[in-house]
């Protein structure tokens, strides 16, 4: 970490570099922002750096640096969440930022997550591509989990070596490990990122750690704040990373789980005919998935 000293004050350079999302939100609506403003004494002090990303159609495109070094940027168009992180991780690399922190605009920042960062500061071992705390949603974890073998996740933390994985809100990502994969995945475009990001952290025998914070994040499947068409799109990217990147028992037990939580959510949906169209987004993206596979398997031979 390189340092300077002011007045007795260690102050890091660009450590972290934050990065909050938006959709058709103003700065001053967004839970994250307006959390993460009441944090900001310690920023200097840690190397932390805000950036937020406007992705509400035909808002103004511009890019302006606000009071207190808040960073916007609109392209005027959403260009969807991968894009998002992929301009951020572009930024932090360009920069020198070790780390990027990913935020969606409904989490809940508190002073113990900031505080839990310098943990992740000092410690430089390279293998470790993402540190991730303990998030509840209405008194329920949702992350991290663990996978068992049909795919199921299993929130209660155990001893061992079972691969953690986590949401996109709160991740602590290494920028080395962003370059070494090759930057965000633009085909998981908004949803199941986040499972594909963790994902290629085992797959390229990085490391996930447990950060040591808890914090509150408003998920949309756990709340019930969900659209028809988003349930529908993150049945259509799950069923295809499952196919893309999954094994036997795990394919089967997450088609099972999709077809499971559509029962549950299936007023919201607006009944048979919505569950119906879910059940297509879960065939089109096991399509889709396989379609992937085979263009993975013939590129490596």
């Amino acid at each position: 970490m390189v340092s300077v000293s002011n007045a007795s004050v260690e102050i890091a350079m660009n450590e972290f570099l934050f990065v909050v999302v938006l959709y058709e939100m103003a700065i001053s609506q967004s839970l994250t922002i307006r959390t993460l403003t009441r944090c900001r004494r310690n920023f200097e002090r840690q190397g932390i750096h805000l950036l937020v990303i406007d992705n509400t159609p035909k808002a103004k495109a511009d890019s302006i640096t606000f009071e207190g070094g808040i960073e916007y940027l609109a392209f005027g168009e959403n260009r969807g969440l991968a894009n998002a992180y992929q301009t951020a991780f572009l930024m932090a690399k360009a920069r020198g930022f070790r780390f990027l922190v990913l935020f969606d605009h409904d989490s809940e920042v508190s002073e113990g997550f900031i505080s839990a960062l310098d943990e992740v500061a000092k410690d430089h071992r390279s293998s470790v591509a993402i540190w991730c705390p303990d998030v509840i949603c209405e008194g329920k974890p949702i992350s991290p989990y663990y996978l068992n073998s049909f795919g199921w996740p299993d929130f209660h933390p155990k001893s061992g070596d079972r691969p953690l994985y986590g949401i996109n809100s709160f991740s602590v990502v290494s920028v080395s490990f962003v370059e070494t994969i090759g930057g965000f995945e633009q085909f998981y475009w908004l949803d199941c990122l986040d499972s594909w990001l963790y994902e290629q952290a085992h797959r390229n025998d990085w490391y996930v750690r447990r950060l040591s914070a808890r914090v509150k994040h408003d998920l949309s499947l756990v709340s019930g704040k969900i659209s028809p068409s988003r349930m529908q799109n993150i049945a259509f990217y799950e069923s295809s990373m499952v196919l893309e990147l999954g094994t036997g028992r795990r394919i089967l037990g997450t088609i099972l789980r999709l077809l499971l939580r559509g029962i549950k959510h299936v007023r919201i949906m607006g009944g048979l005919r919505g569950y119906w169209k879910y059940l297509k987004e879960i065939v089109n993206g096991a399509r889709a998935g396989l379609k992937r596979r085979r263009g993975m398997v013939s590129g490596s031979t």
